[in-house]
């Protein structure tokens, strides 16, 4: 019988590997060899009317957003924002075969950030658009700053759902709080919820500022500008472990907007003493007026992948028991591992004394690698729904996403100008931790709701004759898969890098190092910039590309 469920579990893990990283093909390798119709036509195999319709227009939207084709890429990006909208207050219709199949058959909906991040691509396009297209820079100009507000909507009914940084402090404070935590020690809670949540985007609210101040709008520019200092300083930066120079760099540019636009004399000379290292200080005042920003978007997002787990039923203990079933390669089946320690074992003092108790020494080690949930005065119930018959004697394949978060590929990149250092850029986003904090924020929902569709298929099985059931059970194992879907054309960190240059033509070389040694990429433009003026130029950082001279101008 061991066998027979050995070979059922291997069965449905094999099925599993038909996902949606599978039908977008090597779309990364071709964005890496510079081959965008060959990226296009993948992200085309995905449906446009589909369960992942949403995925299709957004990762179609980024690749004609890296191919330079802006206006296609709006077009797309216009309507994965129209069908995201649809779909967070449309998801209910779905729940049901969601419930009794995978998550995967249900439309993706997308994540908050995804959801900000199209948005954020739509404010970039119409920038680049304004600098291809001089004779149309207003209109483009303006169609950014909708953007922005969108975005600025967006991220607002964020932060009113899940509280702001300040909120989340004052509840650290309380003495409820305080306990709580004792208690998820005890408990072996790894993950403080609260500060891990996505609440807001600084650097979001940075671009909303460069929007801004693209189109002439100082007082909005200062005002986004000051929001994202505000917040890298409280604690995103912190979060997403971003450094200090983002801080600095964000405070530098709301003050130097307050320079600029006057009628801030007498405040900010004293908020640039007490938010601006000297350096910075003495920034201020040699201001040329001219000014190159280089947004470099570097790597890819991780992939979210599939932990498989075996659920089984300790009629002993009256015990549901869950272990893992690792998969893959070492490292792949090391990162399982960990996140099952992390996030589900039954780690902390209690659960160890719990297991102790109950099985002895031998029992409590065991639990480090499990999970044993007590049904306790719920055991009449199962017996009642029979769910004994549905996980004995075999158990069932229960799956839930997680992420192997790896180092980073690439150093930090220099940036040349006229063959001289300006130094490095500053980090400003970490799309893959807010990815990767994302999932362990919803792990134990994750759990549950896999939990849940697992048992209600498994019981319909236990009703069938015995060979039925074993079909049908196989079938359930079959159709037991995580949510692995994602946008994965975004990059794994974005960097901001703002020099102060003469008006008049430049040499940038923007160089970054592989962390194993060699050259992970480099690029070489000639930028031209007035008197002024802001010169932007979006730099995709990949492994292996080598980019050719190109003329960036915004006079």
């Amino acid at each position: 019988m061991i066998r027979i469920a050995s070979a059922i579990l291997g069965c449905a893990i094999i099925s599993g590997c038909s996902t949606y990283h599978a039908q977008t093909g090597d779309v990364r390798t071709f964005i890496e060899s510079g081959d965008y119709a060959a990226a296009t036509l993948a992200t085309d195999k995905l449906s446009t009317d589909g369960k992942d319709r949403l995925l299709h227009y957004m990762e179609s939207g980024l690749v004609h957003n890296l191919g330079g084709d802006y206006e296609v890429s709006n077009a797309k990006l216009t309507q994965a924002a129209v069908i995201s909208e649809e779909l967070t207050t449309k998801r209910a219709r779905d729940m049901l075969k969601v419930a009794l199949s995978s998550p995967r058959q249900g439309p993706y909906p997308g994540q908050n950030f995804e959801r900000a991040f199209v948005h954020y691509y739509k404010a970039l396009n119409y920038i680049m658009m304004a600098v291809q297209q001089p004779q149309e820079k207003v209109e483009h100009l303006e169609s950014a700053r909708i953007e922005a507000r969108k975005v600025d909507i967006l991220l607002s009914d964020i932060s009113y759902q899940k509280g702001t940084y300040d909120e989340a402090k004052d509840e650290e404070g309380k003495l409820f709080s305080q306990l709580m935590n004792i208690f998820d020690a005890l408990n072996g809670k790894a993950v403080d919820k609260d500060k891990i949540i996505y609440r807001e985007d600084a650097y979001i609210r940075y671009i909303n500022g460069l929007t801004f101040e693209s189109n002439g709008e100082l007082d909005s520019a200062r005002i986004a500008y000051q929001k994202a200092a505000e917040l890298y300083e409280k604690g995103y930066s912190e979060q997403y472990d971003l450094g200090q120079e983002i801080v600095n760099q964000a405070w530098y540019d709301t003050i130097r907007i307050m320079k600029k636009d006057g009628g801030y004399e007498n405040e900010w000379p004293a908020l640039a003493k007490q938010k601006l290292p000297k350096a910075l200080q003495d920034k201020l005042e040699s201001d040329t007026g001219a000014e190159i920003v280089i947004i470099g978007h570097a790597g890819w997002v991780p992939d979210r992948k599939e932990l498989n787990m075996h659920l089984t039923l300790d009629e002993r203990n009256k015990q549901l028991v869950l272990k893992p079933f690792l998969t893959g390669g070492p490292a792949e089946r090391e990162a399982q591992r960990a996140w099952f320690h992390l996030m589900y074992s039954d780690r902390g003092f209690l659960h160890l004394l719990g297991n102790l108790q109950t099985r002895g020494v031998v029992g409590a080690l065991e639990g480090l690698n499990s999970k044993r949930v007590s049904l306790g005065p719920l055991w009449s119930l199962a017996q009642s729904i029979n769910l004994p018959a549905a996980l004995s004697p075999m158990g069932v394949r229960v799956t839930v996403p997680y992420y192997a978060l790896t180092p980073k590929p690439y150093g930090e990149t220099e940036v040349f100008v006229n063959n001289k250092t300006e130094g490095v850029m500053a980090e400003a986003e970490s799309i893959a931790n807010i990815a990767f904090q994302g999932q362990l924020l919803s792990a134990n929902s994750d759990l549950q709701k896999a939990l849940g569709r697992t048992v209600t298929k498994n019981l319909l099985c236990a009703k069938m004759s015995s060979y039925a059931a074993l079909a049908c059970k196989l079938a359930a194992g079959l159709s037991s898969q995580a949510e692995t879907r994602s946008w994965l054309m975004l990059p794994r960190g974005i960097y901001v890098k703002r020099i102060a240059v003469e008006p008049g033509t430049h040499q940038v070389r923007i160089n970054t190092p592989a962390t194993n040694g060699g050259l992970y990429h480099e690029a070489t433009h000639t930028i031209v910039v007035g008197k002024g003026n802001l010169a932007i130029v979006q730099e995709r950082i990949l492994p292996g590309q080598l980019v050719k001279p190109a003329l960036v101008s915004n006079n």
